[in-house]
């Protein structure tokens, strides 16, 4: 994964956690762009102490404070800082997310065209009118209030009726009176089989928990506690509202964690061996009548449309379990869980007063803030159009009004083209790989799926019937009918036993190309490049960016995506994306020889990484931690390297300064130690400068000698590539 998306989301909502990214020759590097006369009247002397990056000169220039606009800083001894002092100077922190940052510019530059569509007149046919049809209902606050959240009555008033376990089979089983896909077993995705990659799978999985890990529901700590606290709040707040009692809201919290207990103490589907997940978890449709025993698992999927479907990935021991509590004794206690369920599927779909109570319970920090900040907006509303099922919608849309221009496309598709020819003269050139590792790393880089901004097919939704509020609409409903959309597709799609891993499907929303991200996905060795993270290079530099800045950061994240090929975890996968052979065998297409020195190689750049202290008297950065993004920031530079050597006056300074430039943030020290705990990314200023380091043309650039900040002498370099 390129960037820390995931991160900011977390700040922003549980649901939104619903989580895995150009050389020159010797002398020729422009470093008159920046002369140390023009940057400082320091002369770059001094010790530098071992080992430490950045010599003691680099400060944490994402945290606010840290650089000031009379501060001297140059280009020789803080990269990072000095190429993104100006933007530092006017950065002004979103006071939800306490950050301001170039993804955070980018999403709001995606959101004004998401707003642009639904506006934009010239727009026509079923597609564009249900689209602005659900943006109408989104939008409409005064309507939405109105209504509260009466419109989560009717599904719940429905599973109270429920009065067998009969009725339960068929209630789980009706798209109409459940279009949220609610139950015990639940279709998630149609994937590629893990033995396989040829053919495909439809994976069923365990529903998500309200106090999340399962291990949360068998040791009861203060985070469990804290989460039962929140889920209880939310539960309470919504059935208070449709005028239940204390004494029903009780019993219904109470059913649903006996069901959840369940779940959590016999699912297990994270901790299978090889062998359990591809004769076990791996199944036919005869394989699963029988592991249903009297759970009618089948008679519910084929009620939802998964006649023709004979591939499935499940929990089989947890499946196994399930006729022990589907029983008419627990009939209350599973109705009760499915109405937690229903309300945690459309918390975010009824009136303001619930829709910012919900923000302020699942964003850290969001008591500090009042309302919805115009980066939540953007955020939030990408999330709430996945909740309702027009992901798929709002990429078409987008594609067909910012993408028409083949020459976009077409720019990409050579770029990327340029950056495997560079990657194959990568593999060539190291040489601490045997002959038979070599043949494998190529065999690999040249059988990689690249998908490149628009996916292979388009949505439909001109059978979705959206209302208006004045037709007696609302958005919930709308909700119902878009995901009942991805539901169809997923069924269709689940009846094809054949896998095409170069095909990118437009409906799978975890591969949504409006995501500002671009992804690598180990299982199939693939590579997406989603049309959301372009607006990266939109929000820094314009629709006009130059080739240096377009190579800068849609470069360098596509050669970084590749990158994850080769890192680590990545090598650990062949080029179909296999991690077993048919003999269940893991599969390791590198010599233990080259193995071995490519992990020391690794170790060597996480030791790097791990003597930093990016904030004074604070922690260290954990280097085992981030080495695998960091093996992919230094491959998509190195690539981008490669493939613009041969380009005539290509402007170095101006390339590097766009690679510091997609990294430029500002945010608080709290956040800052946020992430160095829980992001696989390096720290931004790290991605510059550590990355920055490791190269001859960046050095030859700025004329970067001995004793200052960004110097790394060629022996101590980290690059793993």
């Amino acid at each position: 994964m390129r960037n820390k998306e995931w991160s900011v989301f977390r700040k922003t909502t549980a649901v939104i956690l619903t989580a895995t990214l150009v050389l020159i020759s010797a002398g020729c590097g422009k470093g008159g762009n920046a002369t140390e006369s023009d940057l400082s009247n320091e002369d770059g002397s001094g010790s530098v102490p071992s080992g430490i990056p950045g010599g003691g000169k680099w400060v944490d220039s994402d945290v606010v404070f840290t650089v000031r606009s009379e501060d001297n800083i140059r280009f020789q001894d803080d990269f990072a800082a000095a190429a993104n002092k100006d933007y530092i100077a006017s950065a002004v922190l979103d006071p939800a997310y306490e950050e301001a940052s170039i993804f955070l510019d980018a999403n709001k530059l995606m959101y004004e065209r998401y707003m642009e569509i639904a506006s934009d007149e010239a727009m026509s046919g079923d597609n564009a009118e249900r689209y602005k049809a659900l943006v109408k209902l989104y939008s409409d606050w005064d309507e939405r209030n109105k209504l509260g959240v009466k419109p989560l009555e009717k599904y719940i008033s429905d599973i109270q009726s429920i009065s067998s376990i009969s009725e339960l089979t068929q209630y789980q089983g009706n798209t109409t009176r459940n279009p949220f896909g609610l139950g015990l077993l639940n279709p998630e995705a149609v994937s590629t089989q893990l033995q396989f990659p040829d053919k495909s799978t439809l994976k069923l999985q365990a529903p998500k928990l309200s106090l999340g890990s399962n291990s949360s529901y068998v040791e009861y700590t203060s985070n469990t506690l804290a989460a039962k606290e929140k889920n209880d709040d939310v539960i309470f707040y919504f059935l208070g509202r449709l005028d239940f009692s204390e004494k029903e809201i009780k019993a219904i919290l109470k059913g649903n964690y006996r069901i959840e207990t369940f779940i959590a103490r016999n699912s297990n589907i994270e901790n299978f061996g090889v062998g359990e997940m591809f004769t076990q978890a791996q199944n036919t449709r005869e394989g699963l009548k029988t592991l249903q025993g009297d759970y009618p698992l089948l008679q519910i999927l084929d009620s939802r449309g998964y006649l023709k479907c004979d591939s499935f990935y499940v929990d089989y021991s947890y499946l196994q379990s399930l006729h022990k509590i589907y029983t008419e004794k627990n009939l209350e206690d599973i109705k009760s869980f499915l109405i937690v369920q229903t309300i945690n599927s459309v918390k975010y779909l009824l009136d303001r007063e619930s829709y910012e109570k919900m923000v302020k319970l699942y964003m850290n920090g969001a008591d500090n803030y009042e309302g919805i900040s115009d980066s939540q907006n953007s955020v939030l509303f990408r999330n709430d159009i996945k909740i309702c099922g027009f992901l798929p919608l709002l990429d078409t849309l987008y594609l067909e009004k910012y993408y028409t221009d083949d020459e976009k496309i077409a720019k990409i598709n050579e770029f990327t083209s340029e950056l495997i020819k560079a990657y194959a003269q990568i593999l060539d050139e190291e040489d601490w790989m045997s002959e038979e590792t070599r043949t494998a790393a190529t065999g690999k880089l040249q059988n990689m799926a690249l998908h490149l901004v628009k996916p292979d097919n388009i949505a439909d939704y001109s059978a979705a019937d959206i209302k208006s509020y004045e037709e007696g609409g609302n958005l919930v409903e709308a909700a119902a009918e878009g995901r009942r959309m991805i539901e169809t597709h997923m069924a269709v799609k689940s009846a094809d036993s054949n896998w095409d891993r170069y095909k990118w499907d437009i409906y799978d929303a975890s591969r949504t190309t409006t995501e500002v991200n671009c992804v690598y996905y180990c299982n199939e060795n693939g590579i997406y490049i989603m049309a959301g993270y372009l607006a990266m290079c939109d929000a820094a530099f314009g629709e006009d960016a130059s080739l240096e800045q377009f190579a800068g950061i849609v470069g360098t994240t596509i050669g970084h995506e590749i990158t994850h090929g080769f890192d680590s975890n990545g090598t650990k996968f062949d080029l179909y994306g296999r991690q077993f052979d048919d003999d269940k065998i893991p599969i390791d297409w590198m010599t233990p020889q080259d193995r071995s020195k490519m992990d020391e190689k690794a170790s060597k750049l996480a030791g790097y990484f791990s003597l930093a202290r990016p904030i004074p008297g604070q922690q260290k950065v954990n280097g085992n931690a981030v080495k695998d993004e960091a093996i992919a920031d230094m491959g998509g530079v190195k690539s981008v390297l490669y493939a613009v050597r041969e380009i005539t006056d290509f402007d170095y300074d101006e390339f590097f300064r766009a690679f510091a430039r997609q990294y430029a943030e500002q945010t608080t020290e709290e956040n800052e130690l946020d992430t160095m705990k829980s992001d696989m990314h390096p720290l931004p200023f790290h991605r510059v400068n550590i990355v920055l380091q490791q190269f001859d043309e960046f050095i030859e650039t700025y004329d970067i000698k001995p004793g200052d900040g960004m110097y790394l002498s060629p022996e101590k370099r980290v690059n793993v590539w």
